[in-house]
């Protein structure tokens, strides 16, 4: 019962943040609650593709082999129990995880050429 626990309130601390980040995006944005509430909703429905955008990215054959090694590399830490911080410390143990994936995707990002990001993200 106590794994239980501990998934429990990581996954409640993660999800705290995520909308405490949504929350200051959308009032430095100047959102009404409209438009916030259709942020959030789009917000949630893009977040959970980014898996399967990522690993068609990744099949791509314009992709650099280095730039699919950085995101094999990035889904092997997020997989593995061994982390920088422990998951176990509630919302800093995450936010780690958060920080290293934004960064990764981000250098990604910049080795990967326009046309076959735009195609796996459909911009």
């Amino acid at each position: 019962m106590g794994i239980l626990l501990n998934i429990a309130i990581i996954v409640v601390s993660v999800i705290a943040v995520l909308f405490v980040i949504a929350l200051i995006v959308m009032w430095r944005a100047k959102m009404s609650p409209a438009e916030g509430a259709a942020y959030l909703r789009e917000l949630g429905i893009e977040a959970a593709k980014i898996p399967g955008r990522l690993r068609r990215l990744a099949r791509d054959p314009r992709v650099p082999r280095r730039a699919r090694w950085w995101l094999v590399g990035l889904a092997i830490y997020i997989a593995s129990p061994i982390d920088i911080v422990p998951d176990f410390l509630p919302v800093i143990g995450q936010l780690d995880d958060v920080l290293i994936v934004a960064l990764v995707i981000r250098h990604v990002r910049r080795m990967i050429p326009a046309e076959a990001w735009d195609d796996a993200f459909g911009k």
